[in-house]
This record gives structure tokens, C-alpha cells and sequence, in this order.
């Protein structure tokens, strides 16, 4: 019987399952054990003729195979698969292309050009076209409207997509001008196969004033005089005047006189402008242009100020030196948005009222008994940072929202882990690996408890342990919002910064947020819209809006209705979508300028409007550089086996790609697993067996 477990063994019939090949022995044995039930009295009393075993042996197989697909049979295939040589065309589709002169041949000529060559490819290679500007899309449709230029996402992509691909050749037609991304040349680096260059734009240096930079304080103060510094640079206009105008609406603000003395001249020209109102502020650049110049657009650019006239007072209360101190005062510094006040615990004011926070570093303390009362009676936040002289027994009594039990005074090595469910404001995703490889805290080693509601923004990670203890956390003590940092000798943070990334920009941007998080009082309006002031003109406008009841309990059953005014008066009418719990509105894009909206919805009797303006910012990157850099276009192909063409030998570049010994289609075999229930030939013979017993049982007249 050796032959016959052969035979019904699975994987000879290419066959697999979950299951033990003995089952296949159940399954045949429940076959014959219901046809032998079924037809057990014809073949006790009747002629056991041919038709009946007949009809025996179709039952019997049917069920067999039905009992089978039971076992869920896998069925192996092996399939051979061509492959032909793949060739991917990246094509610039931004701004600088046509800016540079020439616009019609790039708009009419060259993408017939770009389909003439992919069309040649396609006789022996699959052909793949992207547009790389800002984003990478599939596909060329010549609108060269991006405002950004990012080769090396192209590049990038490529690696990742096509790396396990037959991919022969790679082309990248481009000025070579790069706004974004990384360096070109090192993000092509992975690409093991060769790389072709196309280039496009103009090398010469042409006749050119233009608004290169403008350096000014995103944030000011009412009252308050401000600089603004403005690069102008002017291109082969040796011996020429320029004006340089700053307005704001119809009012001049002031002009400057500049006169080129070379023919690359660049100067700086400054301006002190006072802050009178509040708000987000719009100011024009304008330079007077002259006859024959490349371009235009870039002798005008606008920026944008947020005038505020509150800052947030916040007290740096301490009972001895300590460096940390010092690297949060360095840190609020840096920012126009706090006053920040030292003060020792031998001079305590008896009134906060005037602050918005106030930061207690290792208070209480286990040196001096310092009286907190009026400051823990005050409506004034609180951020607390508990070190080796803090008296954990004095915190623990003050019930603000965390109670460190400690039998001894153990400190612990507590490095940062972030929270990736941290929701009270966000950090740039960039500083992640900042603060996960940052110095650790000495904190206080013992049971922590705290409320279930509180916002825990780093864990502590206890050498390779990553623990659920808090190493700094936000709650609230009746009105007033509380911050914790479980550690001292956060000035570590910041120190490590600058030698990671040679300045303090992601630590005091940390304690901007965490600072102006705890200080900012909560909005107790029932009606509330949140959107940007300023967006960028490639960006869609997007509203949030939260309705509150009475309660303040969000609710969204009221409709909420949204007009939007452009300079000219002419009004767009929208209306929220509603989300889980509040609303959402995406209005799109809009054209560069200034637009005020009105917000309204009705929750009973009450009507609540929101009013506000808001600015499309023009981005003139694009334009500030308009000189092509074929250098880098000639670099990249020479390291990868390639060749860098110009735009009139397109049409011989198919050739030169499909002349290659190595351009080749490949075959690939390729074994796939098949669920046998859903094969149709199977069903088709389940379905036959149990078709002819039926017809021969009627014929029988059974």
C-alpha cells in the first residue's frame, strides 16, 4: 500500500495543507461511509448492477472531494514571468524651467519631445515618467508650476521602488536648480544602475535685480521698533540705479537708493519699521526693474509680521544657582513672546497676579523652608522641577497631581522617551532622535502615582528599560495647568544640542512650547475657529471649528456656514464637515492675497460668529536663482555610468540607452500559492459528479 500513501500524498499532487496527510485517508473514508449509507438498502435488496456502483462511486468521490476543500488546500504554482529592462524619466516640473527664458518651447515642444523618447524606449523597455517639483507625481503635463525643487525625493524614490526591479537606466531632465531636499548627487548615490541627464535651462547670467533675502522677527510687540534686512542682488548691471520700496497697503514706509558697482552685486539695505497695531501684519518689498531683464516676478516680495501686545510674565523662582536655570532663562530668551522675572525664595513677592507661570526649580527644598502659600493660592501656572534638594514629602503634601513615594533619596539615570500619543502641542518629528539620544536626568527613585488624565510628554527610560514613570508630565490643580519635570540637569538638553546640530533650536523650542502651553490661559468662548494666519499659495486653506454647549461639551449637531471675502469683495460660501466631534473645512487653494472669513451657526437662541483674516503668501523661491547648473547634472551621470545630453540631442538618447549590453529582459520564476476552493475546474467536477448521480438516479427513478 506503499504506492497508494504516494499517490494521495498532498505535496506530490503539488498540494499543501495545514493538516496531516492522514486526513486525506478521513476524507476518503467519509466518502465511503456516506454512499455506503445511502445506498445500503439497494445494495442489501436489489441486483447490484453497473448503474448503481455507478452511482455509489459518484457519490462517493463528490463527498471525498468536498470533504477535502475542508482541509483548505493550498495549490502550489509556478509561474515564469518577463520582465522587460525598466527606464524611469524624471522631468522638472517647476518654476525656474520656464522662468528662465524660452517658455514656449518648454510648454509646446519639449514634452512632444519627452514622448517621442518614451515612445522609442517602449519598443524594448517599460517606460516610467514622473514630475519632480515639490512633489512627485506620475506623469508630465508641462504646467511647471511647482514652487519647490526637490530632485533628491525623486532619486529617493527611485532607490526604494525599483531597487529588487529589472530598472536599466535612469533619466533626469532638469536645470539642475535645487530648493529642497538634499544634495542630488549623494541621493542618487544608492542607484546601482546607469543615470542619464538632460539639460535644460540657460548657464549664462542674465540681466537680473531681485529681492535675494529679507531677515525680520516673525513676532513683535505692539510699540515696539523692529529691523528688517533685505539682500538685493543685481546681475550684469554694472553702473545701474535700483529703488528699493517698503510699503505696507498705499503707504510708503521708507525707500533706499542702490546702485550696482559690479556687474554680481549684492548689498544689504536695512529698514526699522514700529510696530502700531496689532495683528498679522503684511509689508511689500518692491525694486524699480529696467529694460531687458530675465525675469520680473523677482523684484517684488511681501513678508509678514505678528504684531501682538501682551507677553506672557513668567517668574523663574530658585532658593541657589543652578545651570539649569540658566538654560531656561537662555531658552525664553530667545523668544519675543515671555518677560521672564529671577527671583530668590528670600524675596517672594505676595502677589503673582501678574504672572501667567511660574517656575519652581527643586521647591520645595530640603535646605530652606520656603512659604509657597501665596503663590499655590495664585491663579498663576505652575512647572516644577524636582531634583536631589527637592523635600518630596513637602511636594507630595501639595496635591498638585503626582506623589513620588521614595524610602531613600535614590537618584536615577532617566533619559527621555517620547510619548508618541503626546496631543497637547507638537515638536518637529526631526527633534525625535534629538531628545531619544540626549543626556539622562537624575531623578528621584521610587513609586510614582498619578492621575489616569495626565499628559505624559517624555517617559522615563532607566538604562535599557523603558518605564511608564513620568519624566515630564502636564496636569491641572483646580484652574491653574501644572507641569512636572522629574529631573534636574536639563541643561544637559540643551548643551548636547548645539553639539548635535551646532545650535539650541530644538531645546528651546521644547521650552517655548512647554512654557507657552502652561501659560496661555484656556479659551472660554463656545464658538472657536482654528486655521493658520499666513498660508503658503501651494497650500490648501483648512479650518478646524469646535462648538461647545453650555456645559462645554463639544457637540456638531448645528450646521456651521463659512464665508470667505477676497480684496475685491467677492465672497465663497462653504460649509463645515462635521467630524466625530467638531467640524472641518478644506476650502482648497486661493489665489496670492489678502481674505477676511465669517463664521456663523446657531445653537438654539444663540447665534455665534467668529470673524478673522487671513493671507495667501506667494513663495518666490523658484525665481531667485535662475541660472542653470549643469555641473551638478554632469556629476551625477558621470558617477553612475551615464552621460549628460543637452535638449537638442534628445532624440538620440533611446539609442545610446538600448545599445547597452546590459539592458536585457530577464524571466523570473516565480512559485505562488493558490487557495483551491476558489478554483472554478474544481467546482466544474464537484458540480459534474453531483449532475450525472442525479440524472442517473432519476433515470433509475429513485
Amino acid at each position: 500500500m506503499w504506492w497508494l500513501t504516494y499517490l494521495i500524498n498532498p505535496k506530490v499532487l503539488g498540494l499543501i495543507t495545514e493538516y496531516p496527510s492522514g486526513f486525506i485517508f478521513a476524507c476518503l473514508f467519509l466518502g465511503g461511509v456516506y454512499s455506503f449509507i445511502l445506498y445500503y438498502r439497494d445494495l442489501k435488496n436489489g441486483p447490484k448492477t453497473a448503474v448503481l456502483w455507478s452511482m455509489v462511486v459518484l457519490r462517493f468521490l463528490s463527498v471525498s472531494l468536498i470533504s477535502f476543500l475542508i482541509l483548505s488546500p493550498l495549490i502550489r504554482q509556478s509561474e515564469k514571468l518577463i520582465e522587460k529592462p525598466i527606464v524611469i524619466i524624471g522631468v522638472d516640473n517647476s518654476r525656474s524651467v520656464i522662468l528662465a527664458g524660452d517658455s514656449a518651447y518648454y510648454k509646446s515642444t519639449f514634452p512632444l519631445e519627452i514622448n517621442k523618447l518614451a515612445h522609442q524606449l517602449e519598443k524594448k523597455c517599460e517606460v516610467r515618467i514622473y514630475a519632480l517639483g515639490e512633489h512627485l507625481i506620475n506623469g508630465f503635463d508641462a504646467s511647471y508650476s511647482d514652487v519647490y525643487t526637490d530632485i533628491s525625493a525623486f532619486f529617493n524614490e527611485v532607490t526604494t521602488r525599483y531597487s529588487n526591479r529589472n530598472a536599466a537606466a535612469v533619466i533626469l531632465a532638469s536645470d539642475g536648480i535645487y530648493n529642497k531636499g538634499t544634495d542630488p548627487f549623494y541621493a542618487a548615490q544608492k542607484i546601482p544602475f546607469p543615470v542619464y541627464t538632460i539639460a535644460l535651462g540657460d548657464t549664462n547670467l542674465k540681466m537680473d535685480i531681485n529681492i535675494h533675502q529679507i531677515l525680520v522677527n516673525k513676532t513683535v510687540f505692539k510699540g515696539d521698533k523692529f529691523p528688517v534686512e533685505v539682500s538685493v542682488e543685481m546681475n550684469k548691471c554694472n553702473g545701474l540705479n535700483s529703488r528699493l520700496t517698503l510699503s505696507r497697503g498705499n503707504r510708503i514706509m521708507g525707500t533706499r537708493d542702490i546702485k550696482a558697482t559690479s556687474n554680481h552685486f549684492l548689498q544689504k539695505v536695512n529698514f526699522m519699521i514700529v510696530a502700531g497695531e496689532t495683528g498679522m501684519i503684511k509689508y511689500s518689498l518692491r525694486l524699480s526693474g529696467h529694460e531687458g531683464e530675465a525675469d520680473g516676478q523677482n523684484n517684488r516680495m511681501d513678508f509678514f509680521v505678528d504684531v501682538t501686545d501682551t507677553r506672557q510674565k513668567v517668574a523663574l523662582i530658585f532658593d541657589a544657582p543652578h545651570p539649569d536655570i540658566t538654560a531656561i532663562l537662555k531658552a525664553l530668551e530667545g523668544s519675543s513672546h515671555f518677560e521672564t522675572d529671577l527671583i530668590r525664595t528670600d524675596s517672594l513677592p505676595k502677589n503673582f497676579d501678574k504672572y501667567d507661570l511660574a517656575i519652581l526649580n527643586q521647591l520645595p527644598s530640603v535646605v530652606n523652608i520656603v512659604d509657597l502659600t501665596f503663590l499655590l493660592k495664585s491663579r498663576t501656572s505652575l512647572l516644577f522641577i524636582i531634583g536631589s534638594q527637592t523635600d518630596l514629602n513637602a511636594f507630595n503634601h501639595l496635591k498638585i497631581g503626582l506623589v513620588i513615594n521614595s524610602a531613600k533619596s535614590i537618584i536615577s539615570e532617566s533619559q527621555p522617551l517620547l510619548n508618541k500619543s503626546f496631543s497637547l502641542f507638537e515638536l518637529p518629528k526631526a527633534d525625535d532622535a534629538i531628545f531619544a539620544g540626549s543626556p539622562p536626568l537624575q531623578s528621584p527613585f521610587g513609586q510614582y502615582q498619578y492621575s489616569p488624565l495626565t499628559d505624559i510628554l517624555f517617559y522615563q527610560k532607566i538604562g535599557m528599560v523603558e518605564s511608564q514613570l513620568p519624566l515630564v508630565m502636564f496636569t491641572r490643580s483646580s484652574e491653574k495647568k501644572i507641569g512636572i519635570i522629574a529631573g534636574e540637569n536639563i541643561w544637559r538638553w540643551r548643551m548636547d544640542d548645539y553639539i548635535m546640530t551646532s545650535n539650541h533650536e530644538a531645546f528651546d523650542l521644547l521650552i517655548d512650547k512647554m512654557v507657552k502651553f502652561l501659560s496661555t490661559k484656556d479659551d472660554k468662548s463656545f464658538f472657536r475657529i482654528h486655521m493658520k494666519s499666513k498660508i503658503s499659495e501651494n497650500d490648501p486653506v483648512e479650518m478646524d471649528a469646535e462648538l461647545f454647549n453650555a456645559t462645554y461639551e463639544l457637540i456638531n449637531d448645528p450646521e456651521v456656514n463659512m464665508t470667505i471675502t477676497d480684496e475685491s469683495g467677492k465672497s465663497y460660501p462653504f460649509l463645515f464637515n462635521k467630524t466625530l466631534k467638531s467640524y472641518y473645512l478644506n476650502a482648497g487653494l486661493f489665489p496670492v492675497g489678502e481674505y477676511s472669513y465669517k463664521a456663523m451657526t446657531k445653537v438654539g437662541p444663540n447665534l455665534y460668529q467668529k470673524n478673522g483674516k487671513f493671507y495667501i503668501e506667494r513663495i518666490n523661491i523658484e525665481s531667485v536663482n535662475l541660472v542653470a547648473d549643469q555641473h551638478e547634472l554632469f556629476r551625477i551621470a558621470a558617477a553612475h555610468d551615464g552621460e549628460m545630453i543637452g535638449r537638442d540631442s534628445i532624440s538620440v538618447l533611446a539609442d545610446k540607452i538600448t545599445a547597452r549590453q546590459d539592458i536585457r529582459t530577464v524571466s523570473i520564476h516565480q512559485n505562488r500559492m493558490t487557495d483551491l476552493i476558489g478554483n472554478p475546474w474544481l467546482f466544474a467536477v464537484i458540480l459534474a459528479l453531483l449532475t450525472a448521480e442525479w440524472i442517473v438516479r432519476k433515470r433509475e427513478g429513485k
